[in-house]
């Protein structure tokens, strides 16, 4: 009976009125359903998150140590945030030892990379005390102390004091909510010219930290709204030595980013856009790119304009000379 059921049922679906009828009903239909599930992922925001990885590990989201983090992974998994930078990030992970995450945050890509690799060591700059903490608190929930080194900082081309300025932040911390992760060390940024509520970090120069700690750094993630270039200044001797592959955000600017341009070409270094396509070979970051920010700072180049597999790359930085 079952089976007479669902032959006639078929039948129908295939036949070309009922076909149509259907359709038209189900195209305004799907059309609503898709509006309003984006409303309730852009309403619904989750406190906290944990989610299984593919290698079986457990990453999780203390409450209140970064909700943005922990709605991206709820609703979307682990490709809620970044995913093409994720995607490069965890290739690299891989290959890794030595892993500086700076401009942290609560630390997605840190625990991620740890999680991601169990001999992956980790070294987390954060400068802003808040959100240190929350990132310590991330850590802490998943039982990384042993491998991530939370260091409250601010990466620059100089060690001192320097003025932070964070957008929304007493109206945040008044609601219990995240720190706007837009805060940067730029003087002259539009954050500076709103006139944000702004405090007093530590800076310190990458190179000077790692005499102090010496270590051989493969991989970097710089994420410090539009202070790269301060930044890339502060570790020039490290990157000379160790030529790590770096994955670094370069918004869009009226000064067309030519500071960061010019100590990347002099650092030797090539810059590929990433982006859904693969990473494409660029000379210069003042093009139209409002959807996709970062940017792989490569040690090592193709002939080819777009880089499909990653592992080209690599394997032509590590690649053995000839007997």
């Amino acid at each position: 009976m079952n089976s007479r059921v669902t032959v006639f049922l078929k039948r129908c679906r295939d036949n070309h009125y009922v076909s149509l009828f259907l359709a038209s009903i189900a195209r305004p239909l799907r059309s609503v359903c898709l509006r309003l599930a984006a409303q309730i992922q852009r309403r619904v925001h989750k406190d906290s998150a944990a989610i299984r990885l593919p290698n079986g590990q457990t990453m999780k989201i203390a409450r209140d140590c970064g909700t943005w983090i922990a709605t991206a992974l709820f609703w979307h998994g682990l490709d809620g945030h970044e995913p093409e930078t994720s995607r490069t990030l965890r290739f690299l992970f891989e290959r890794s030892a030595t892993f500086i995450d700076v401009g942290a945050n609560y630390g997605f890509y840190s625990i991620l990379g740890a999680l991601w690799n169990p001999k992956l060591r980790v070294v987390a700059f954060e400068p802003v005390p808040q959100i240190h903490e929350g990132l310590r608190q991330n850590v802490a929930l998943n039982r990384l102390e042993d491998r991530i080194v939370c260091e409250n900082l601010a990466l620059a081309d100089r060690c001192g004091k320097a003025t932070f300025f964070l957008p929304g932040w007493e109206e945040k911390r008044a609601e219990g909510k995240d720190l706007d992760s837009s805060g940067t060390l730029v003087a002259d940024g539009w954050q500076a010219r709103r006139n944000s509520p702004r405090i007093q970090v530590e800076t310190m120069r990458f190179d000077d930290y790692e005499k102090r700690r010496p270590m051989q750094v493969d991989l970097v993630k710089i994420d410090v709204e539009d202070f790269e270039a301060d930044v890339l200044a502060g570790m020039r001797e490290v990157i000379k030595r160790d030529r790590p592959f770096i994955v670094c955000e370069v918004l869009p600017r009226a000064h067309r980013n030519e500071r960061t341009r010019d100590i990347v070409a002099s650092l030797e270094y090539q810059p590929y856009w990433i982006t859904p396509s693969g990473y494409i070979r660029v000379s210069r970051f003042d093009f139209d790119r409002s959807d996709f920010q970062n940017f792989l700072l490569s040690p090592v180049s193709t002939p080819e304009i777009v880089v499909q597999n990653l592992a080209v790359l690599w394997d032509l930085r590590y690649a053995r000379p000839a007997a």
